[in-house]
């Protein structure tokens, strides 16, 4: 597991993750709407928006893969690569983690050719490449995060499902933010735990976020109406990081806190 540092180095009271994934690039059923709709919003935030790619960012669909996506998908495979670089070139610097999909991984156990690896090669971003899982360092303003970023695996068709999936994560890495995407819905839970303070010799409490990413795929006439899944939104979450010095009375306090728009 990699652990990799953001490339932010502005001085912002507050930054914005934004991790966008399971687009499905050449499925009839991507919404491209909401992936514009997310990229002009970073655009807007540019100076303080950081992106993280949480995988499936193409359709891949081979001839063996679940339901009909390989008579369905608008492009060759190659093609959804090229697709997604476009779609990210301008925002390439912003790009702090990459992981690799399942939909990605089907090509890879078949052929040996790793398409997120090969997304990062042409994005000039292979140092920002996790692979399966990572974890990334946010800090500044004499603040420190880690993000524990996951694409996901398995079922997790319910929201507690899914949510028991991701925070199982804790149980393999610490960090303050879990990211998991795979299951296309869009979820937030915390919790609060105590850590050992040794400098100061007492306890503090410490907030842990768990994050499910949303997606851009339409749930009609696809895979998941076919199995009977529950419609999901679209859309992708977008989590704030502060980074804000606050005083009480003569006290300095470095303001450590999460917030999540779902």
């Amino acid at each position: 597991m990699k652990y990799i540092e953001s490339g932010y180095k502005g001085e912002h009271d507050e930054i914005i993750l934004c991790p966008i994934g399971d687009l499905h690039i050449g499925s009839p059923h991507f919404q491209e709407k909401e992936l514009e709709k997310e990229l002009d919003f970073i655009a807007e935030n540019r100076d303080r928006c950081r992106i993280i790619i949480m995988g499936d960012l193409a359709e891949t669909a081979l001839k063996d893969s679940v339901g009909a996506g390989v008579y369905e998908q608008d492009e060759m495979i190659q093609q959804q690569i090229y697709k997604a670089k476009n779609y990210f070139w301008d925002f390439r610097d912003l790009i702090d983690g990459v992981v690799t999909g399942n939909h990605e991984q089907r090509v890879y156990q078949r052929s040996g050719i790793d398409l997120t690896r090969l997304f990062c090669d042409v994005m000039g971003i292979t140092d920002r490449y996790l692979r399966y899982q990572g974890v990334i360092k946010y800090s500044w303003n004499k603040r420190c995060y880690n993000v524990s970023v996951w694409h996901g695996s398995g079922g997790g068709s319910t929201p507690g499902g899914a949510m028991n999936k991701l925070q199982k994560q804790a149980e393999t890495v610490f960090a303050d933010v879990y990211l998991m995407g795979h299951v296309h819905r869009r979820q937030a839970h915390s919790k609060m735990l105590y850590v050992p303070d040794p400098q100061n010799k007492q306890m503090r409490k410490m907030k842990q976020v768990f994050v499910v990413t949303g997606s851009a795929l339409n749930h009609e006439e696809s895979y998941a109406e076919e199995k009977g899944l529950p419609p999901t939104e679209t859309g992708f979450p977008k989590i704030y990081l502060c980074g804000r010095t606050v005083y009480e009375g003569n006290k300095r306090i470095r303001k450590k806190e999460i917030r999540v728009e779902i």
